[in-house]
């Protein structure tokens, strides 16, 4: 597909682009993770699919969540410093016990 025909496509300016090469359009967005959204009131749109994560990338994210919970220094004086390691750390955490939820939920659905 042509340059000038996706500017026209996108501007609706110049002459009508035809349905094959709006199909072409939409399937090659498509290809490249891009949902199409219908008019629900608010007008059609578009966003990136959501791709859902097998159990061996959310171990490797695992994997690096903990690496960084403990390379983080442990706080001996309070300080702002160190109030906001302690917060990286519980956030850190928390992600941690969540991806394990999802690699647990994942493992037994592929079972």
């Amino acid at each position: 597909m042509s340059l000038p025909t996706v500017k026209r496509y996108e501007t609706g300016a110049g002459a009508k682009v035809s349905d094959d090469a709006v199909e072409k359009l939409h399937t090659a967005l498509e290809k490249a993770g891009i949902e199409f959204i219908a008019e629900n009131g608010g007008g059609p749109g578009v966003r990136l699919k959501k791709r859902a994560k097998g159990v061996e990338e959310i171990s490797q994210q695992i994997g690096a969540l903990e690496d960084k919970i403990s390379s983080m220094p442990v706080p001996t004086t309070p300080s702002p410093e160190a109030a906001m390691n302690t917060m990286r750390k519980a956030v850190a955490e928390n992600n941690v016990a969540k991806l394990k939820a999802r690699r647990r939920i994942r493992s037994d659905s592929s079972k």
